[in-house]
């Protein structure tokens, strides 16, 4: 809202503001005048660095002390925490922090009672400390990993309503790791629901070349995996998203039918060494674009497109990072030119979901490990590819699949570019060789590293159920159908399983029949309504159960399909075959 001062245009908006002063800086110039300014320099570059990297703008640093607005709450708490965690000990500013209306002028300078109220609260900070008003405790929710310690309220100066106060502090450092696993790892499908959302659609290219296609194919999927780091965005998977390739849909269309607010699409095309992208970020809800950029680059800035993307959709949802979580996603590497281009060719095969063309992924992807052997994207890339010949049928020794699958992962784990990927596919093996324990923690580290993935996220959902945690398992796996709509009908039978082991018997009935509809021959599907049909007294519905898996599997025992079963409970899998075989199956 704009208003008219004295012919001047001013605006009106709601912004957070922070405020800070050093503390006893008289003092100090008055003893050591030389250390003092130069403290203050130093101090001073920390607040600009700080403030402009969590999307803040200084608006004044005269004499010893800041003020700076932010478009979100979280920005300017974030700042604060990490400025009081980055100065030093020669120099104490007292901070404080509040989310309310200003006035700014075009030149940029701000005032009324948000800056006012800013000031006031940073008079009550201990030297060193963050002091925040309820309006900004209240807007970042658990956002920050912050503790807050509720002071009441406090009469301010010129102020003509009590102001209700917080000292907020940075989580131990040890609790902010696992803070930032814990709200990625344990968060429930409604928390899920709330969360800003998008579907990155394939993008189109100028012509069906292979060179063009696979580029397009190779920035999409870079920038999903960069997005499905965040804990605080639902993506939808590219298993889903792939079936909108040549669909004439409208945005807002797609935002419909995958049940998303926002849809990011591009349009990519290559020329020479140049890369030209044009990238559009549209509200499913409205049918507005919110923004479209136009890149033209040389090709080993590609990379860093993926980057640029990326935050501006971080920027344009407004989703707050946590803490490291920046360094995971705004990653650079992977010089080498041509390993960029095994990349993105073979990212594009992959995405073919067929057995010749994940053969013809693993070459490049063991290209890009050789050319590239100081990031581990190769490495990760190679070990899924194994994996997933193992797990879709595509090899003659499933068992060497999965060794190779596991030597290839165990060496991209470890380094320092590490997101994940590798870890899901170790994760899957763990439970297969029956070590639950492990399988349990690099699962949950695949979903610390990758908290939106539609691929860590589910397989955490089995461990859980594997391991005896169901009512986890089930909440896990309805958060991996909200991240992949159009998903692979194993995802219906864990739930369904879960469900069943906690007596939800109706959702387990409608979920094992989703199995069943997705995939007519699944034999573990009917397996988990035969124990619930049982448990209701069905027994026509367990009769026609059982001779439809005569038909699909003349030769099917009980005994050898437990034997496949990695339950961490040996109880657990005696009671389900012995209700298997108390049904009329051969044992």
């Amino acid at each position: 809202m704009g208003v008219r001062l004295s012919g001047t245009e001013f605006r009106e908006r709601l912004a957070a503001i922070l405020a800070a002063d050093a503390a006893g800086y008289s003092s100090l110039m008055a003893a050591d005048e030389r250390s003092t300014v130069a403290a203050l320099d130093a101090a001073r570059a920390v607040f600009r660095t700080q403030i402009e990297s969590n999307q803040g703008r200084v608006i004044d640093m005269a004499g010893d002390s800041v003020l700076a607005v932010f478009e979100i709450a979280t920005g300017a708490l974030s700042a604060a925490l990490e400025i009081q965690q980055k100065l030093g000990e020669a120099l104490k500013f007292r901070i404080g922090v509040h989310l309310g209306e200003i006035i700014e002028k075009p030149d940029g300078t701000v005032y009324g009672d948000g800056v006012n109220i800013a000031a006031r609260l940073q008079a009550l900070a201990e030297p060193g400390g963050i002091a925040v008003s309820d309006a900004v405790k209240g807007a970042v929710g658990r956002r920050v990993l912050a503790e807050f310690v509720d002071q009441g309220e406090k009469t301010v100066k010129n102020i003509p309503n009590a102001v209700h106060w917080h000292c907020a502090v940075a989580s131990p450092a040890e609790g902010r790791a696992a803070a930032r696993a814990s709200i990625a790892v344990t968060r429930t499908a409604d928390e899920l629901a709330a969360l800003p959302s998008i579907a990155i659609i394939p993008f189109r290219t100028a012509s069906a070349e292979l060179e063009q296609v696979s580029l397009a194919d190779g920035l999409r999927i870079d920038i999903q995996w960069a997005l499905a780091k965040l804990a605080g965005l639902v993506i939808i998977g590219a298993g889903t998203t792939n079936a909108y390739r040549n669909r004439d849909l409208s945005p807002q269309q797609s935002a419909t039918e995958m049940g998303v607010r926002y849809v990011l699409e591009g349009h990519v095309q290559k020329s020479g060494d140049r890369t030209r992208m044009t990238v559009s970020l549209n509200d499913g809800t409205s049918g507005q674009m919110v923004w479209t950029e136009h890149y033209d680059r040389e090709m080993h800035d590609a990379f860093e497109l993926q980057d640029e993307i990326a935050e501006r959709v971080v920027t344009a949802l407004d989703v707050k990072l946590l803490s490291g979580e920046h360094a995971r996603v705004w990653r650079k590497n992977i010089r080498n030119a041509r390993a960029r281009e095994h990349l993105y060719r073979g990212i594009h095969e992959i995405m073919k979901g067929q057995k010749e063309a994940n053969a013809a992924a693993r070459e490049n992807f063991e290209q890009v490990a050789r050319l590239a052997p100081e990031s581990s994207i190769g490495l990760a890339q190679v070990a899924f590819t194994h994996w997933w010949d193992a797990f879709r049928g595509w090899t003659v020794s499933p068992e060497r699949s999965f060794e190779l699958a596991a030597q290839w992962a165990e060496r991209a784990m470890p380094m320092e570019d590490a997101d994940g990927q590798a870890h899901t596919v170790m994760a899957h093996i763990h439970l297969l060789r029956r070590e639950h324990d492990l399988a349990l923690k690099v699962a949950e580290e695949a979903v610390a590293l990758r908290p939106s993935c539609s691929n860590a996220n589910p397989h955490l959902g089995n461990i859980l159920y594997y391991c005896g945690r169901p009512t986890e398992a089930a909440d896990r796996m309805r958060q991996s159908m909200r991240l992949m709509p159009m998903h692979a009908p194993w995802f219906k039978v864990v739930l369904a399983a879960s469900c069943k082991e906690i007596g939800q018997w109706d959702e387990s009935t409608a979920a094992a029949g989703e199995a069943l509809r997705m995939r007519p021959d699944d034999i573990d599907a009917r397996l988990v309504l035969i124990e619930v049909c049982e448990a209701k007294g069905d027994a026509n519905r367990v009769r026609q159960l059982l001779q439809e898996i005569t038909k699909l599997t003349p030769d099917f025992s009980v005994a050898k399909w437990a034997e496949a079963q990695p339950y961490r409970d040996r109880a657990v899998l005696e009671r389900i075959t012995a209700n298997l075989l108390s049904a009329g199956l051969p044992a």
